[in-house]
C-alpha cells in the first residue's frame, strides 16, 4: 500500500498546482497469481502485476478522463496535462460534479495472500472429482487465480478510501462428449475467499457439467407456441440486467426514453418479485466501497414487491434530470428465493422451456427481444424431454418483469450475485 500511497500523494500535489478544479482519482496495484490445468496435469504457474491510474478533473464546467499504466512522475504529469487538454476540448456542462469529502477509511476485503498449496490440492480433487462424476465432460482447461487488489481513492474535496482485497477465482472451461456426439463449449466460474469447500460444490458448477453431459443428444422442438420459460439464475440476471439497463439505466435516463421514467412507486413488476444491489451483503465476495462519484457504497433495493424504488444513475444524471443518486454504482444483485423447488417448478410446467442463456441482440428500446435459447431444456407435462435445438424465444422485457410466476427456493451464489431459477408466463416459443 505505501507505493501506491506515495504515486497518489504526487498526483495530489500535480493537481493542486493546476489551479482551480475539481478532480478525484484512484490509483491500483493488483497483482494475480495464475495457475492453469490440462488434461490433469498442472501446465502454468505464473504471477502477473498491473499497475493502474484513472484521473477525472472537472475545470470550468468541463469533464475530462484518462487511465495510464505506469506510476513514474513523468508519465503522471503528461497524463494530467493530457486530460486537462481534453476536458478543455469538452462542452460546458454545469451538472458534472464529484461527492463531497467522505469520513477517510480503510478497507481490508477476503483473504490477501493465498495458500497456494491447498489451492493446488483442490485443484487436484476437481480434476478427478469431474472425471469420476462425470465421464462424458472433456475438460479443455481449468484456470485458478488468486486476485490481490490494493487501490486509494482520493478527491479534491478531501475523500480518501484505502481497500485491499482478495479472492479466488475458479474457471473450467469444458464441453459434453461421449466419443460419438459433443455439444459446444462452454465455460462456468466462480469467485471465494477460502478454500474451504470442494470446488465441484461451489456456485453452479456441478449443475452446469450436468446439463452439458444431458445436451449430448439434443431434439428438436417442432411448431410455435406460448409457452413458460424457467431461466437459470445465471441468465435470469442477463434478462434482468437487459430490462433495467433498458427502463432505468444512465444513457436512457439522460436522454428520456427509459419506458419507466415517472414510474418511481408504481409497480413495474410481479409482487414477488425484490431485486436489490447489495456490495454489503456477506455473500458478494469482492465489491466496490465508494460509487464511481466518490459516495459511500450502501446497499439499496430498486425493485421491492414489484414496486419501482430507484434509477440506476451518477451523480451527473442525478443533477441533471433532477432525479434521486443511485446508492451505489455495481451490480451485485441479490434477489432472495421463493417457496417452490426447482424440481416442483419443472413439475408444475405444461409446456415450456427451461433456458440457460439466450443468444440475441440488443433489446430495443420498448423491451422487445428476440433470441435463440442457449443451454435450454424441454419440458412438457412436468417432465425434461430433452435439450433443445434452433429453438427461439421472443418476448418482451417489461411484460416479462410483469409475468414471474414463481421463484424458486434455490439460490445460486457464486461470490459475485444471489439469484434464484425465475419462472415467466406468456412466452413466444418457436421451433422448426
Amino acid at each position: 500500500m505505501a507505493g501506491i500511497i506515495e504515486v497518489s500523494d504526487k498526483l495530489k500535489s500535480l493537481i493542486a498546482k493546476k489551479g482551480d478544479m475539481k478532480a478525484q482519482y484512484t490509483v491500483a496495484l493488483t497483482q494475480t497469481r495464475e495457475i492453469t490445468m490440462e488434461n490433469g496435469e498442472f501446465t502454468l504457474f505464473r504471477t502477473l502485476f498491473d499497475n493502474h491510474v484513472n484521473i477525472e478533473v472537472i475545470k470550468d464546467k468541463k469533464h475530462g478522463t484518462t487511465s495510464l499504466n505506469k506510476f513514474d512522475d513523468k508519465s503522471l504529469e503528461t497524463a494530467l496535462d493530457n486530460v486537462l487538454l481534453s476536458a478543455e476540448a469538452g462542452s460546458e456542462d454545469e451538472f458534472f460534479d464529484i461527492a463531497p469529502a467522505m469520513e477517510p477509511a480503510q478497507f481490508h476485503l477476503g483473504v490477501k495472500e493465498p495458500d497456494v498449496d491447498k489451492l493446488m490440492q483442490r485443484a487436484k480433487e476437481f480434476s478427478d472429482d469431474i472425471a469420476k462424476k462425470h465421464p462424458k465432460i472433456l475438460v479443455m482447461q481449468i484456470i485458478l487465480k488468486h486476485v490481490n487488489a490494493q487501490s486509494i481513492y482520493r478527491n479534491t474535496n478531501g475523500s480518501q478510501d484505502e481497500k485491499t482485497s482478495g479472492y479466488y477465482e475458479i474457471f473450467v472451461e469444458f464441453a459434453g462428449n461421449d466419443g460419438t456426439n459433443s455439444t459446444g463449449i462452454a465455460g462456468t466460474q466462480v469467485v471465494t475467499d477460502n478454500l474451504d469447500t470442494p470446488f465441484i460444490e461451489l456456485g453452479s458448477i456441478e449443475k452446469d457439467l450436468q446439463d452439458a453431459e444431458d445436451s449430448l443428444n439434443p431434439i428438436s422442438v417442432e411448431g410455435k407456441f406460448e409457452g413458460n420459460v424457467i431461466f437459470t439464475p445465471a441468465c435470469s440476471v442477463q434478462m434482468i440486467y437487459y430490462a433495467l439497463s433498458n427502463f432505468v439505466g444512465e444513457s436512457v435516463v439522460l436522454d428520456g426514453t427509459g419506458l419507466w421514467l415517472g414510474k418511481v412507486g408504481e409497480k413495474v413488476a410481479a409482487d414477488k418479485l425484490t431485486i436489490a444491489f447489495k456490495p454489503w451483503d456477506e455473500r458478494i465476495v469482492n465489491h466496490e466501497v465508494h460509487t464511481d462519484d466518490g459516495f459511500r457504497s450502501e446497499d439499496y433495493t430498486i425493485i421491492e414487491n414489484g414496486v419501482l424504488k430507484s434509477y440506476m444513475t451518477s451523480l451527473y444524471a442525478a443533477n441533471k434530470c433532477k432525479v434521486e443518486r443511485a446508492k451505489n454504482s455495481g451490480f451485485d444483485i441479490v434477489i432472495e428465493g421463493g417457496d417452490t423447488a426447482f424440481s416442483d417448478m419443472v413439475k408444475n410446467m405444461k409446456r415450456g422451456l427451461i433456458v440457460g442463456a439466450v443468444s440475441c441482440g440488443t433489446p430495443s428500446g420498448n423491451g422487445e427481444l428476440s433470441g435463440v435459447a442457449k443451454n435450454s431444456f424441454y419440458v412438457e407435462d412436468g417432465q425434461i424431454k430433452g435439450a433443445v435445438t434452433e429453438t427461439m424465444i421472443n418476448f418482451n422485457l417489461a411484460d416479462m418483469m410483469q409475468n414471474v410466476t414463481t421463484l424458486s427456493k434455490e439460490v445460486l451464489c457464486d461470490g459475485t450475485m444471489v439469484v434464484p431459477y425465475i419462472e415467466v408466463e406468456h412466452v413466444l416459443i418457436s421451433g422448426k
